[in-house]
């Protein structure tokens, strides 16, 4: 039976680890082995740690400086002994039977180097979205235009995978996730189960939410959480190539800058941004954009509290509760 690793970075969060760990030694397959990185400050994530000290497989590791998820990535897999990696938040949860479906798939696909998995959003103990899968095979150079292969605690890796295209590049404070997922397309198919396997938990404390905690003083957030800039300067070429992935790149900037202006009130930036996106790509969204850039952050907190309402009741009677809390 193959050992499964499960990488868990974690960053002063002790209210989350213990969930993140029970999730993974609740699983239908046996071999499984949970490696946590803890970035500092970490007394009370060791004490919230301390109940695993003589179980074997759970290994807690502590950077004696604040690394950031890239590096704490990195010094899971250089300690991880599994034949495959499958990739955990802290704060992320899985259904008990995530990983043995993904072996089922990895077995029937032995050219596949990652195997993916459908996932719901859980924001206020309400589900108020999902995650549907929809790449797969050979998915270079789509996976330039934009990461569509959420929730990443979804991912099961081949081992093998970070020896042939390396680790997480440290450069990026966010967004490793989708810089790695375009190295390893360049080599290896992805495959999927289309269920919703995993629970993705927003709060105020996701990075992705709320920018990276500063790891040094002179770390410019706005430039970290550009994640398509930095996408673009990393494989410029190579998205050159390509025009109609470049449109696409291009769009999905706007559209993000127009979201998170709007957020800010800054109302004339959202309208700028919405028109680009509007340009790169006629869609509604671009159109949203603008219509809430002119409204006001009042329409736009309405039409989340409807849209959250209608998710919630679309999902009220999933199988969410098969999902280990």
């Amino acid at each position: 039976m193959s050992l499964v690793s499960v990488i868990v970075p974690t960053y002063d969060r002790p209210e989350f680890i213990q969930g993140a760990v029970e999730t993974a030694l609740g699983q239908t397959h046996d071999e499984i082995e949970v490696v946590i990185v803890c970035d500092p400050p970490i007394a009370e994530t060791r004490a919230a740690l301390g109940r695993y000290e003589d179980d074997e497989r759970v290994r807690a590791f502590y950077n004696d400086e604040r690394i950031g998820i890239s590096a704490s990535r990195n010094r899971a897999i250089e300690h991880a002994r599994g034949e495959y990696i499958c990739i955990l938040d802290d704060d992320d949860r899985w259904r008990p039977s995530k990983v043995e479906r993904q072996l089922d798939v990895m077995a029937e696909h032995p050219d596949c180097g990652v195997v993916y998995t459908g996932g719901l959003i859980r924001k206020n103990g309400r589900i108020v979205g999902s995650y549907t899968p929809s790449m797969r095979g050979d998915i270079y150079p789509t996976i330039l235009a934009g990461f569509d292969l959420k929730p990443y605690s979804s991912h099961m890796l081949r081992a093998e995978c970070f020896e042939t295209v390396g680790s997480y590049d440290t450069a990026f404070e966010c967004g490793e996730d989708w810089d790695h997922a375009i190295r390893v397309a360049r080599e290896y198919e992805y495959e999927y189960v289309d269920e919703p396997l995993v629970v993705r938990q927003f709060h105020d404390c996701n990075v992705s939410n709320q920018g990276v905690p500063d790891r040094t003083e002179d770390v410019d957030l706005e430039e970290a959480m550009d994640i398509p800039a930095q996408i673009w300067s990393k494989y410029r070429p190579e998205i050159e190539r390509h025009p109609e992935i470049e449109r696409q790149l291009r769009y999905g900037r706007h559209v993000a800058y127009g979201w998170k202006e709007i957020d800010r009130n800054n109302r004339r930036r959202a309208l700028r941004y919405g028109l680009g996106a509007a340009k790169y790509g006629p869609t509604v969204t671009g159109l949203s954009i603008c219509c809430l850039a002119l409204l006001g952050p009042t329409a736009l907190d309405l039409a989340r509290t409807a849209r959250d309402t209608i998710v919630h009741s679309q999902f009220a009677h999933s199988s969410e509760e098969h999902v280990t809390k």
